[in-house]
């Protein structure tokens, strides 16, 4: 009987140890699932942290690109506003010479001196970039010509700067000051014979 008892304990024993397992089992799955679907999280919140440092690490690279572009925009217009006042200057020289020619033709040291300041002045804005804009003979340019009148002609195409009334400048790639002009307008030859 001792026996039976003891082969019993054990049996009972045995099937508490299997029913402990069996809870143990699921726990165990349980925990794995856990800790997989927490990894997955980890894994999801790496990717975002990594996503939004890819996104800030471009954003940068634009910012040192737009402020570079602007420093180098600065450079090469920053003078603009000051050269536009000087054009002032060279605008009086230029007028000093037309009327030194027609008031006085026989002062030709002063016209000469008046010449000269001007070449010299010109020659220190094309070192800034500034050049004036091609007009007489060039075809009406509106993003570089300033139309002030229209001039009839038998000489010029329609649409040609016929002439150069104020000089116009660029600097760069940019219209300082258009060139104001008057354009050619071509006679019809049917208007000159009535």
């Amino acid at each position: 009987m001792e026996k039976d008892k003891a082969h019993m304990e054990k049996k009972a024993h045995h099937k508490e140890e299997e029913t402990a397992e069996e809870p143990r089992t699921e726990e165990t799955t349980e925990t794995a699932v856990e800790e997989v679907s927490q990894e997955d999280k980890l894994k999801e919140e790496i990717a975002q942290f990594k996503d939004k440092y890819l996104r800030a690490h471009a954003e940068i690279d634009n910012i040192k690109k737009r402020m570079e572009r602007e420093r180098h925009e600065i450079a090469k217009y920053g003078k603009e506003s000051l050269i536009k006042d000087f054009l002032l200057v060279y605008d009086a020289i230029e007028k000093g010479i037309a009327m030194g020619k027609s008031l006085h033709p026989d002062e030709k040291n002063f016209i000469q001196g008046l010449e000269m300041m001007e070449k010299l002045f010109l020659e220190v804005l094309k070192r800034h970039g500034v050049e004036p804009i091609k007009t007489t003979g060039e075809a009406f340019d509106p993003h570089h010509h300033e139309a002030m009148l229209q001039v009839e002609t038998d000489d010029m195409e329609t649409g040609m700067v016929a002439q150069e009334m104020e000089r116009g400048f660029k600097i760069h790639d940019r219209v300082l000051r258009p060139a104001k002009v008057s354009v050619s307008n071509r006679k019809e030859k049917g208007k000159e014979e009535e």
